[in-house]
């Protein structure tokens, strides 16, 4: 196993005493393990991204739009669709770290 020495700004290094300190995490290895192994999921989901077939569809919808063919947007629809579906993945998150024991 390897160390690393890591330097934080002051904002994140409090965050990680009250974690630490209210007991959501047991050690900082643990939180940083855990915050590491999300990274590393979101590079491999980056990476599986098709990227040719999402500016085919960006671009539909960019005709699309030019044509006149799109609805208004309605951000408060959008914004409550976005904060549900953080509050699922904190759900899953925060259940994941305490099956394994670090949280």
């Amino acid at each position: 196993m390897k160390t690393y020495q890591v330097t934080l700004p002051d904002e994140v290094a409090a965050f990680v005493e009250s974690v630490i300190g209210e007991k959501q995490w047991d050690c900082v290895s643990d939180l940083v393990m855990y915050g590491l192994l999300r990274v590393q999921d979101e590079l491999r989901a980056d990476a599986d991204i098709d990227q040719e077939a999402l500016r085919k569809a960006i671009q539909i919808g960019v005709d699309q739009s030019s044509r006149g063919e799109t609805a208004p947007l309605d951000m408060a629809a959008v914004w409550e669709r976005a904060m549900k579906r953080l509050a699922g993945r904190e759900e899953i998150a925060h259940a994941a770290s305490n099956s394994d024991g670090s949280g």
